[in-house]
């Protein structure tokens, strides 16, 4: 049996961002602006602003950043749902829709779609002024996840 949720998982959700910026690895270099909007369990909105270090040298959002977001935003829905150890990426995929220049803002949606004993399925969505910019898919080992002291699951 999954365990169920407990009603604290925004202020997980904002531990688990905190931890992935302040582990001083790739996330912290290409996302330190990224700010949870709003948490629910199973969903989470985020937004960051394209900085020059974003770019391709087409001077468009990189589609590696890109892929990055769907990877931590994936990330922070499972923690929504009281998971703090995330799990382990199985399987990421990104189709990127429209470009975003510096300045903008990229919103981004991500769900739990399913969160099972061992696999969890998320999409995440970003969008740019009101207009699809990508579109993820983030498969996530997490059974092992589920020992982590640090989570906050019910019983």
């Amino acid at each position: 049996m999954i365990p169920t949720v407990v009603a604290r998982s925004p202020e997980l959700v904002q531990k688990v961002l905190k931890s992935f910026l302040s582990a001083g690895g790739y996330d912290s270099l290409v996302l330190p602006g990224l700010k949870v909007v709003n948490s629910k369990s199973g969903q989470v909105s985020a937004e960051f602003q394209v900085e020059k270090y974003h770019l391709n040298r087409l001077e468009s959002v990189h589609g590696g950043l890109l892929a990055t977001v769907v990877d931590v935003g994936g990330s922070l829905a499972i923690a929504s749902k009281g998971l703090f150890a995330t799990g382990v990426s199985t399987d990421i995929n990104i189709s990127y829709i429209s470009g975003v220049k510096q300045g903008e803002t990229i919103q981004v949606e991500a769900r739990v779609d399913k969160l099972g004993k061992t696999l969890a399925f998320t999409t995440v969505e970003l969008f740019s002024n009101g207009r699809l910019v990508a579109l993820g898919r983030h498969n996530k080992f997490v059974a092992k996840a589920y020992d982590h002291s640090e989570n906050i699951l019910g019983k």
